[in-house]
């Protein structure tokens, strides 16, 4: 997800999806988790049409339930798109710990790991992605104050292993004009990353994987990684 602003609505991601199926969701009707199922179908709901535009009504109709079955699971529409919001931040949050886990010891090794964690999660969660980066902001205080807090903290993990990369010489970075290097290209990974939801399409023969490594190497290349 972004590691720095808020992003506009992703409306060319919306066409590209319109002009790839229905623009409608798709529900299981064989499913009994309605937490779950609202979370789902709300998410496609909230990507298609965005977060204001969208009712409660419309969320229970898509998903053949009644509006006490929705106030059963969450007070209001706000509370719906908090736990969505903060779910795909835990997620991918979880994510790029255990990748750094698995690759501690060399910052390029690091890095690497957590930008193939970051695009996995844009190309497996694309509509969860999508509509954390860009309704986030519709959340009052102080919900919004925790958002963007774990935004930062997540940028901060591109960050730390950055920095640490500078520190020992295996990365060069470019001279910011006095600004944190590592920061500014923390940034500049993150934001390069969370596009990858706003285009991919699981149905092309360009794999998951194959996304994965070619963002690890730009990544690898921006900070001027020594080989």
């Amino acid at each position: 997800m972004k590691t720095s602003l808020r992003t506009s609505r992703p409306t060319r991601a919306r066409k590209a999806a319109a002009d790839n199926g229905p623009s409608e969701p798709v529900v299981d009707r064989r499913r009994n988790n309605s937490r779950a199922l609202i979370k789902d179908v709300a998410s496609q709901l909230f990507f298609a049409h965005g977060y204001e535009v969208t009712s409660i009504r419309a969320i229970v109709d898509a998903c053949n339930l009644t509006p006490a079955a929705f106030y059963n699971h969450f007070a209001t529409k706000e509370e719906l798109l908090y736990e969505i919001v903060a779910e795909g931040h835990a997620t991918v949050g979880v994510m790029m710990q255990d990748a750094l886990r698995e690759a501690a010891g060399d910052p390029a090794r690091e890095l690497a790991a957590i930008v193939s964690a970051y695009v996995r999660f844009h190309t497996h969660h694309q509509v969860f992605a999508l509509v954390a980066n860009a309704e986030y902001g519709a959340l009052p205080e102080p919900r919004l104050s925790a958002v963007r807090a774990e935004r930062v903290r997540l940028r901060g993990l591109f960050e730390d292993v950055i920095e640490r990369g500078a520190s020992t010489g295996r990365f060069g970075l470019v001279d910011a004009g006095g600004m944190s290097s590592p920061k500014l290209a923390a940034v500049a990974i993150g934001d390069m990353c969370l596009r990858v939801a706003e285009w991919y399409r699981p149905e092309e023969k360009l794999a998951s994987s194959d996304v994965e490594q070619a963002y690890a190497a730009f990544a690898l290349r921006l900070v001027g990684a020594e080989a």
